[in-house]
């Protein structure tokens, strides 16, 4: 594991302060996991109880239209052993979504996914890296096998290489678009004979603001995710006519424990003052987003990049604004 300042980091938001847990990979390298996946009766020894049992459901996980939002639609959430797709998954499983839950490491996977099910949801654990072809085809197969369709794919796998674009080495950067464009595609069309069977078909990619907007040492990560959101297009205008709606979130500023341990409280102060509703988001309220756009109740929104991020887009267009002036 590296460190904030040499590792990469999995990432959503703005610069080195993003929705990240842990390191991706080694500088220069992409990590080449097995096929594992954990499925079928892994989880037959967690006792099920009620959604009201004492498990922590990542901060406040909405429970939309009595939990029916997303009823009886199953999603593969990449991405989704911590941070932004921990939340995704569990907020999907609390508005009645049949989860797979699919990290590059097995214990987040495995823990995510038992405490679904404990807390009465229904989910599975794929170990898959999203660089990897077969990893993907393995752990799309374990979908169908233990749950027989596909609805809403997640993509929410990221990873950063803080620094200038300089001293951004090109394994750095094929290593950012790997991860961040390419793992998105990859997914996408693995899954894309099984959405075109859904009457619900969603994908939702996470980008983040940086994809928008250059900030001080983003390196590769800014012009990826601006990829993504390109990409994101393209999908749902080529996969429109099959019924598939294709989204992107785009985070700001998220409070999570990294965050809160690598800024100092003055930074922290200052980042907040730029947002225009006075706060960092929170894990869950992307969930929100995300769940709402993977969702019938987004049946007509296509193609759309939205920002989750208090208002900041907006507030730092109006400060170049006048900066200018």
């Amino acid at each position: 594991m590296k460190s904030r300042r040499a590792g990469a980091k999995r990432s959503h938001g703005t610069g080195t302060d993003a929705d990240s847990t842990r390191a991706y990979a080694k500088r220069g390298a992409v990590p080449r996991l097995p096929g594992y996946v954990v499925a079928g009766d892994i989880f037959s020894t967690v006792r099920k109880s009620s959604m009201a049992n004492n498990v922590d459901l990542n901060a406040r996980p909405r429970d939309w239209l009595g939990g029916g939002l997303v009823k009886d639609l199953v999603a593969f959430v990449a991405g989704g052993g911590s941070g932004i797709g921990e939340a995704t998954a569990k907020t999907l499983a609390m508005n009645g979504a049949k989860v797979v839950v699919a990290d590059r490491r097995k214990e987040p996977a495995v823990r995510v996914a038992a405490e679904i099910v404990e807390a009465g949801g229904e989910a599975i654990a794929a170990v898959m890296d999203v660089s990897v072809q077969a990893d993907i085809d393995a752990a799309v197969k374990a979908t169908i096998d233990q749950f027989g369709k596909l609805d809403i794919l997640v993509n929410s796998a990221g990873v950063i290489f803080p620094g200038s674009l300089e001293d951004c080495s090109l394994d750095d950067w094929r290593t950012s678009f790997l991860v961040n464009v390419d793992a998105a595609l990859l997914l996408a069309r693995a899954c894309l004979p099984h959405l075109r069977k859904s009457d619900n078909a969603s994908i939702v990619n996470v980008s983040s603001l940086a994809g928008q907007s250059a900030y001080p040492n983003g390196g590769a990560y800014g012009p990826s995710k601006s990829a993504l959101i390109s990409l994101t297009r393209q999908m749902a205008l080529e996969w429109a006519s099959d019924g598939i709606r294709v989204n992107v979130v785009s985070p700001g500023t998220i409070d999570t424990p990294l965050t809160r341990a690598n800024m100092r409280p003055e930074i922290i102060a200052q980042r907040e003052a730029k947002i225009p509703l006075g706060r960092l988001g929170v894990s869950s309220e992307l969930a929100d987003t995300v769940v709402f756009l993977a969702s019938p109740a987004a049946s007509f929104v296509t193609a759309q990049n939205v920002n989750c991020d208090g208002g900041l887009s907006q507030s730092l267009m109006v400060q170049k604004f006048y900066a200018n002036k």
